[in-house]
Order: C-alpha cells, then structure tokens, then sequence
C-alpha cells in the first residue's frame, strides 16, 4: 500500500529541522555567553559565596580603543560587610574633607596597587600586580586584572576620567 504525498507534514518537517539547525546555530555562538567557562580570578573564587557581597568577574573588559583587561567587581551590600572588605584589602577611611564630599553624594575613585598573589612582595614592579578601584560612596571595590606598564597605564586614566567626569 503506498502512501499519497502529504505536502503540509513534508513542509511541518523542514520547518521543524530548520528550527532546530537554527536553534543549534545559536548556541554554538552563545556558548560562552550561556555555559561560561571556569577562567575567573582568585579573588572572585574567594569571595562570590560570601553573603553581603556581590560578586562580578568580566572577561576582556574595555578600557579604551585598545586595551582590554580582567576585571573583579566587588559590592558590600551593607555597611559591616563594606568594613570587611576595606581591612581585606587595606583600604583606609577617607580623610575629612573628601569624606565630606562623599557625604554630599559625589562619587570619588582612589586607585591603589595590589600585589596579585602573596608572594609579590614589592610594588616597584607595579605592572606586575593588579590596580584597585575604590568607590566609597558606591561601596565597591575594582579589580583590575593587568599583565603590562600599557594596561596599568590605561587604567589608571580610564579610573581618573571616571572620578572628574561626574
């Protein structure tokens, strides 16, 4: 017994399979987006289950036309978490004056050298270690990940048109 030709379940099927091609497509380029990898910083490994502070790591953050750096965002949600986070990181309390004016709601960015690991002892090397970025008002630390004296550079004026360019 032969079967007549169906047209509308030939073309139910092509659509079906084109919707899966296309569905797998995306994915494939998604991938990263959807299943991310692994690759985040140590800081962010210790930190991102810590309650009271969110969390971010960006892969290739844009600096500017031709820089693009690792970076490690992290937020205090509430005052005694931010307190923790200024002696983990040695950040110390704002003099007076420029406490006032974080008190009058501008946001002013100080920006620190770190050692990247405990065994860099020395800050001469300074490309050698990573740059923080420290947000009083906004109670956030950033961390930026650099590998050269360009990148260093480059973060240090991307933080400082950042701070005047309220």
């Amino acid at each position: 017994m032969k079967r007549p030709f169906n047209k509308k379940r030939f073309w139910l099927i092509i659509a079906i399979l084109a919707l899966v091609e296309a569905l797998v497509c995306y994915i494939a380029i998604q991938w990263k987006y959807i299943f991310p990898s692994n690759e985040v910083s140590e800081i962010y490994a210790r930190y991102e289950k810590v309650e009271g502070i969110d969390v971010s790591f960006v892969k290739d953050y844009k600096v500017n036309d031709t820089v693009f750096v690792d970076v490690t965002l992290l937020e205090a949600t509430d005052s005694v978490i931010w307190t923790t986070l200024k002696k983990d990181f040695e950040v110390p309390n704002p003099p007076p004056d420029v406490q006032q004016f974080i008190d009058n709601g501008e946001d002013l960015i100080y920006v620190k050298v770190i050692p990247k690991s405990t065994t860099t002892d020395t800050i001469l090397d300074s490309y050698s270690n990573n740059l923080l970025a420290i947000s009083h008002l906004k109670r956030t630390l950033t961390v930026f990940h650099i590998k050269n004296k360009e990148e260093l550079n480059a973060v240090r004026h991307y933080n400082y048109d950042k701070s005047t360019n309220q």
